[in-house]
């Protein structure tokens, strides 16, 4: 028999929220990073940065944050919490 990968709901739901928490954390990083990089070309700023690596980091975020997304959909698939609330 295959082996349940939540023992119980409420473990599951514990999950989906530090998921959630991860998603908003990587999301907020994205668009503060897009900010910066957006406000680093306008202002024409140079430090050594140029404005291409504040947009790499946006990227890398966003990259980052589809794991967690990817974790809450597949939870939510497995245990179908979407049909709950239906």
């Amino acid at each position: 028999m295959a082996e349940k990968p939540f023992k119980d709901r409420d473990e599951a739901k514990k999950q989906l929220i530090k998921c959630g928490n991860w998603c908003n954390i990587c999301e907020a990083l994205t668009f503060l990073l897009l900010i910066i990089g957006i406000i680093w070309r306008v202002l024409k700023i140079d430090f050594g940065l140029d404005s291409t690596f504040w947009f790499l980091l946006a990227i890398f975020f966003a990259i980052i944050s589809l794991a967690p997304h990817l974790h809450i959909a597949v939870i939510r698939h497995q245990l179908g919490f979407d049909s709950e609330h239906k």
